[in-house]
């Protein structure tokens, strides 16, 4: 019964009059500290309360640790371990010591052509301290194995591992207890080739607390059909095939606020001879089903988006929006027919999407590498980082390209699927002060009679509401928040969410609407020195050439995109900075350029004490 409500409910809601959303925004900054394609994860690998990244690789191909100083912003490079890893890399505590580890695919021989590779499952215990201890290692199936996957494969609560491989295979591994694994099995999904392994993304797709699979086996024929594997929680997999897709690839989120995760789809339009982006979503919704819906379809991103992030939150509104680090289309003279960035489109209520992306252009191509996701400056809002190909495309020489997320919070909204649970705040995997604000709504066609929070699987609110805004007080450190719905019938619904909890300032940031800038601090007419100054601009649909800073008519700060021609990679769109200022009044001018030849200024008087 629960699936018919749900599936008639979501196509009842399509025809709702879709809420306008807030305009998007964010702080792009680019570094040379990334010097090859491989993969970047983010985590907090030193336990002093702020995000990190691990990132492939310096100059001696090792893995190198990027401590983060919580206002998003990083410190330079130190190596982390020795091993080169040739592909994905997963963080995930795998022994419970409370320090996060790093499980990936590598080689303990210098790397070479992948029939020649002997690769193999590495697991890099970590220290707490940024550092790794020697890896223990698992041999896989096959010379080229894939991403890897962490997830409660086996049900008794520990991280196990699936690792995609050539020919359409995926290994499994057991966890044992600290850090020790067990190849279990290899799953053979057909279909694949000896050249390129398969894609593979985890989450509980149909609410029973299990980690369920799907899998791309990649080939060369087109189109492709990602198989979903259902998992009965002791090793066994259930295969199903949807639909075929051209140059697809596939990840897992929350899309339309219901406790199960779904299925997002990325592929390229069929028959389309220009861009032609479509997205579908594999609902989630219970008994090993699926309830599939065609969600955007746009001429204009480019196709074969690869990193696409189902339903993170990216403005604060509770709606699972959809992320990619990808292309847009270009047909201007000032770049090479497609331009790279972060591709944004907003949630609505009724679980569709806004159809035209938000966009943030730093690349004069649409080439990218892995992304990571992270409240980077710890403000309660979502953070991300890629690599990205340097000069001209060219991948010896990639950078790491940041987007801090400077949107403002827009107002809560209340999904008008039933049943679902609306949560604005905390946004998931985010950082918060104490007390620790809440606010939800909860939606059901059959009367809700009250809302209740755990915390950290402890009972702390009830009552017979059907929204409610209040805080509670945590210690330092990571809590679960979980936000339960009851309707008249006796029937729960539910939406968990993981915030870290820390003590000090979060970093600023400031909003920005497309072609303008912004002087956002100092935010008064007065102020004591150092003044701290952090001003924004947005550029269109044109690349961030330079973002400058001048104080009384001189140039004190001018962070410049990497440019030849007009190939620019590594835009910077805005200046956070500290300056020392003798008393009296000072002139502030912040300009932002870009690659149509286009200037943006934003002026402010400050005062100084």
């Amino acid at each position: 019964m629960l699936v018919r409500i749900l599936a008639a409910v979501f196509l009842a809601g399509t025809t709702a009059t879709l809420v306008a959303q807030s305009a998007v925004s964010f702080e792009t900054a680019g570094d040379t500290y990334h010097t090859d394609s491989g993969p970047i994860v983010a985590g907090d690998f030193n336990n002093d309360g702020k995000p990190d990244l691990i990132e492939c690789c310096d100059a001696n191909n090792m893995m190198v640790f990027r401590q983060g100083n919580g206002d998003g912003t990083f410190q330079a490079p130190v190596p982390a371990f020795s091993t080169p890893v040739s592909t994905s890399l997963t963080a995930v505590d795998v022994n419970g010591d409370g320090k996060l580890d790093l499980v990936g695919v590598g080689t303990l021989n210098p790397p070479g052509p992948p029939e020649m590779g002997n690769y193999e499952l590495m697991v890099w215990l970590g220290n707490g301290d940024g550092t790794f201890q020697a890896p223990l290692t698992y041999a896989v199936t096959q010379d080229w194995p894939g991403n890897v996957v962490a997830g409660n494969f086996f049900n008794d609560g520990l991280p196990d591992i699936a690792v995609g491989e050539i020919n359409g295979d995926v290994d499994l591994f057991r966890n044992e207890g600290g850090g020790n694994f067990v190849y279990v099995k290899s799953i053979s999904l057909g279909n694949g080739n000896n050249s390129v392994p398969t894609i593979l993304v985890g989450g509980d797709l149909n609410g029973d607390g299990i980690t369920d699979l799907a899998a791309l086996p990649q080939n060369n024929l087109t189109p492709q059909q990602p198989i979903v594997l259902w998992n009965d929680g002791k090793g066994n997999f259930t295969q199903q095939a949807l639909a075929s897709y051209y140059y697809p690839s596939i990840a897992i989120g929350r899309l339309n606020g219901d406790a199960m995760m779904d299925l997002l789809v990325s592929y390229q339009c069929a028959g389309s001879t220009e861009y032609c982006t479509g997205f579908d979503a594999y609902y989630g919704q219970g008994d090993n089903n699926l309830y599939k819906s065609t969600l955007i379809t746009d001429p204009s991103a480019n196709p074969g988006l690869m990193g696409a992030i189902a339903g993170v939150d990216v403005n604060g509104d509770g709606y699972g929006d959809i992320v990619s680090v990808g292309g847009v289309q270009c047909s201007d003279a000032q770049c090479d027919s497609s331009i790279g960035g972060l591709l944004v489109w907003l949630g609505n209520a009724n679980g569709s999407f806004q159809q035209t992306p938000e966009e943030f252009e730093t690349a004069s191509y649409a080439g990218s590498g892995t992304v990571a996701m992270a409240d980077f400056n710890r403000d309660g809002m979502m953070d991300f980082a890629q690599a990205v190909p340097g000069s001209g495309g060219d991948t010896s020489n990639w950078i790491t390209q940041y987007y801090i997320n400077a949107t403002p919070r827009t107002a809560c909204g209340t999904y008008t699927i039933s049943p679902s649970v609306t949560v604005c705040q905390p946004v998931d995997n985010t950082y918060s002060l104490s007390p620790v604000p809440v606010e939800a709504t909860s939606y059901d066609t059959t009367q809700v009679t009250a809302m209740q929070e755990y915390v950290d699987n402890q009972l702390a609110y009830s009552e017979p509401v059907t929204s409610f805004n209040t805080t509670f007080s945590e210690a330092a450190g990571s809590h679960s928040f979980v936000t339960k719905g009851w309707d008249a019938s006796g029937r729960s619904f539910v939406a968990d969410r993981t915030v870290t909890v820390f003590s000090g300032t979060p970093g600023p940031v400031c909003a920005t609407a497309a072609d303008s800038a912004s002087v956002c601090l100092p935010s008064g007419a007065d102020s004591s020195s150092p003044v701290l100054i952090v001003a924004n601009g947005d550029t269109g649909s044109f690349i961030p050439t330079a973002a400058q800073l001048y104080i009384d008519g001189t140039l004190v700060v001018n962070n410049e995109a990497q440019c030849s021609g007009t190939t620019c990679y590594g835009a910077d769109s805005y200046v956070q900075t500290s300056q020392t200022l003798s008393g009296g009044s000072h002139d502030l001018v912040f300009k932002i350029w870009d690659t149509n030849g286009d200037v943006y200024t934003a002026q402010k008087t400050v005062a100084v004490n």
